[in-house]
């Protein structure tokens, strides 16, 4: 099958990427600077090829020992019972670098030989080749780290290990033909790989994830998906090769993804709104034993059994999946694995649990997270972005457990110290609040004796404090007998009229101007006018015939609404009744325990009814007074 073609706007699907582009690619990870680095320290320094190396190529070889070829197959079979092969087997176990011969010979150089002699067991010459290993591990230490702080450093980037959700390759020297950009980073996430020690592994995955020629249906290549979650189970397998164009597609909404196998269902296992299996309840408190308890535990079973039935079905399907994605809790899982005839086991290595998060179980959700996982991941950052990008990696790894000394917390400033007052200036305070005191409360007298005592404290915020609250007795005698000027500003630029919040408080003001109209100039004190008694009585009089017009017109309007009425109908003469001589009477609602009375009559009716009858009641009334006047 053809690969597909790179385009920056489209997206890319992890087995099916170009093979140009795949040439250019290296991991792009931490550790697989340090090897790039190292790799070419050794290529400045031996930069003729080992002479075994082409022979590797076209003989046998060992996938360890860099570098072996080998003639015959006895050969082969025999480099495997060497002290180098050993030493390189022991050496990739532990993630340390293999070696070739020339560098084993000066690994070696000196010692006598490792295997001992030929009657020498097998056990001995591991644990010689044990010690060997570990001596070279402190002289390569030795020579690398010189303080503890690189050894912390040093520690820290070996944990860095290419363990993140996304592996990112960068490509490098890319054709122009597929215009690519250079700050590109390509990435896929790490769960589609198997666990690799070195960053190089991941890269020669990747190619051989690769879709190759055609095969049969049975022997196509897929990945199981499969969620279970709230009483929801959504399952599917799916092949790496997309769907063809003359193929019907029996999943709605699945586009070119080929579907080989999928079901859904549901079962009632959780309360409404209140989350949690009915099971862990169970184990958490004692077995509730209502009726919705009940169809719950019988719902979990239910799921379970067709759960485990479906993975039977399925079970050649499963056999065949490179990776089987299962999103469950740990209650849940007990579904997949961990009871006898399991298709499935716990640590099977392909099991993966969804590397980003996921919604309820549906099939579209499941095709929803198949087009997460295969679709490639590009981004486009500068050199100096990935360099803060990894250091920003290595500080959030957890270091070794230090003694970190508590910080010495600062000394807290003093509050700055109180100035204290003089007897003399804590008693005019005292005094201040007395008279404060005094205006509002509007005493008058005591006010007077305090002025004539301390007269120059009392000043003409005094005379603001006593507008402000309406004390108009002090207040005239504030502005008449100790003679405070109404023209001083007070707070805001206001005058003491300006603080009055009432229209007889401006009249007290008014009617002082009215009679001593030199005492002030009253147009600075914001005061309009003078006020005399005839003005003043004017405009009671004024306002009483305002009144009596209001009455007036209320009174004509009440005489029109009585005049557009209808008449009442002449009652009819009550039916004589035998109980009237008992005093009950022969209308109107009937009530247990005595005679109604007039007020009475209104129980049971609205409060709009009740207003209807009070105001034809209040219509008749004035009526009639109109009549007799």
């Amino acid at each position: 099958m053809a690969s597909q073609s790179f385009h920056p706007n489209r997206s890319l699907n992890v087995y099916s990427i170009p093979p140009e582009l795949l040439e250019a690619l290296s991991v792009r990870s931490i550790q697989s600077e340090g090897e790039a680095t190292a790799g070419a320290d050794n290529a400045d320094a031996q930069p003729e090829a080992h002479p075994l190396a082409a022979a590797s190529s076209a003989g046998l070889g060992c996938q360890t020992c860099p570098g072996a070829a080998f003639d015959t197959p006895e050969d082969h079979r025999a480099h495997f019972k060497t002290d180098w092969h050993r030493y390189n087997a022991k050496a990739k176990l532990n993630a340390s670098k293999t070696v070739t011969a020339d560098e084993f010979d000066n690994v070696v150089d000196g010692v006598s030989s490792i295997s001992g002699s030929a009657s020498a067991s097998s056990a001995s010459s591991e644990d010689r080749i044990t010690r060997l290993l570990k001596k070279t591990k402190v002289e390569d230490k030795e020579d690398q780290v010189d303080s503890d702080e690189e050894a912390e450093l040093a520690d820290m980037r070996r944990r860095a290990h290419l363990r993140t959700a996304v592996i990112w390759f960068q490509a490098k020297n890319t054709p122009p033909a597929l215009g690519i950009e250079p700050d590109t980073q390509i990435g896929v996430y790490r769960s589609l790989f198997p666990s690799y020690d070195t960053a190089g592994d991941y890269l020669n995955e990747l190619k051989r994830l690769q879709l190759g020629p055609p095969v049969p249906e049975d022997e196509e290549r897929r990945i199981g998906l499969f969620m279970v979650a709230g009483g929801h189970f959504a399952g599917m397998v799916i092949s790496l090769r997309p769907r063809g164009k003359s193929e019907r597609q029996e999943v709605k909404g699945a586009g070119d993804v080929r579907v080989l196998q999928h079901k859904t269902f549901h079962r009632y296992t959780t309360r409404r709104k209140q989350g949690g299996s009915q099971g862990l309840n169970d184990n958490a408190k004692s077995k509730a034993v209502s009726a919705g308890a009940m169809l719950r535990r019988y719902g979990e079973q239910a799921l379970q059994d067709e759960i485990r039935e479906l993975l039977s079905e399925w079970e050649e399907d499963l056999e065949m999946c490179e990776r089987i994605f299962i999103r469950a809790s740990t209650h849940g899982k007990k579904s997949f694995w961990g009871y006898d005839g399991a298709v499935l086991d716990k640590t099977d290595p392909r099991i993966r649990s969804f590397p980003f998060p996921t919604r309820r179980p549906t099939q579209q959700e499941l095709l929803r997270c198949w087009h997460e996982l295969t679709r490639v991941k590009v981004s486009h950052l500068s050199a100096e972005a990935l360099a803060a990008q990894d250091e920003a990696y290595i500080a959030s790894l957890q270091p070794k457990k230090q003694a970190i000394a508590k910080p010495v917390p600062a000394p807290t400033p003093a509050p700055a110290p109180v100035p204290k007052l003089s007897p003399e200036e804590e008693a005019r305070q005292d005094r201040a609040k007395r008279l404060e005191d005094m205006v509002r409360k509007g005493r008058v007298d005591a006010v007077r004796t305090f002025s004539m005592r301390y007269p120059s404290e009392v000043t003409p915020a005094t005379l603001g404090l006593a507008a402000m609250t309406a004390q108009e007795e002090v207040l005239r005698f504030l502005l008449l007998e100790a003679k405070l000027d109404p023209t001083t500003p007070l707070e805001g630029g206001k005058r003491a009229y300006d603080m009055a919040p009432s229209k007889n408080v401006r009249n007290v003001f008014r009617r002082i101007a009215f009679d001593h109209p030199t005492l002030w100039d009253w147009q600075a004190a914001h005061v309009p006018s003078g006020l005399s008694e005839e003005a003043e009585a004017g405009q009671g009089a004024k306002k009483a015939e305002r009144r009596r017009g209001l009455r007036e017109k209320m009174k004509e309007r009440e005489r029109a609404r009585a005049e557009a009425e209808p008449e009442p109908e002449p009652e009819a003469p009550p039916l004589p009744s035998s109980f009237a001589s008992l005093g009950v009477p022969s209308s109107g609602p009937q009530k247990l325990g005595g005679r109604l009375d007039a007020s009475s009559g209104l129980a049971g009716l609205s409060p709009e009814m009740r207003a209807q009858i009070e105001r034809e009641r209040r219509a008749r009334a004035a009526e009639a007074r109109f009549k007799r006047a």
